[in-house]
């Protein structure tokens, strides 16, 4: 189940969004995997179903949920879970402004090469 912090400063779609992908990558959902409905999800974490609706939205823009009229939402099973150069753009642009951010916080680089190396440690542990 995804877990939302109403204390992040994120929107509530973009951590169900993050929230999902994590789940298809440690394997929770695989693809193929039926998601709960919008109205479902939505009821579970208490929000409305127009935020649920914009993050599967979101996740079948980027090719990772499939919608089938009339059956419900799928883990995409065509979809390469792994590199694309679009996918790599995409997210070397996230980084680069991730990056700035740090530096603008005063972290140095090599405190932020630390706090990756955790973060990668600390998702390779919850596997």
């Amino acid at each position: 189940m995804v877990v939302l912090n109403m204390h992040d400063k994120r929107p509530i779609y973009a951590q169900l969004v993050d929230g999902i992908k994590e789940q298809v990558l440690k394997g929770f959902l695989k693809p193929g995997d039926k998601i709960l409905s919008i109205r479902q999800l939505a009821s579970d974490l208490c929000i409305t179903p127009n935020t649920v609706a914009r993050a599967y939205s979101e996740l079948e823009r980027q090719k990772i949920l499939i919608s089938v009229k009339g059956r419900g939402n799928f883990v995409n099973d065509q979809y390469n879970f792994k590199r694309s150069e679009e996918r790599q753009e995409e997210l070397k642009k996230l980084l680069i402004q991730l990056c700035i951010d740090w530096q603008f916080a005063g972290f140095t680089e090599e405190e932020l090469k630390e706090i990756i190396s955790q973060i990668y440690e600390d998702l390779k542990k919850e596997d």
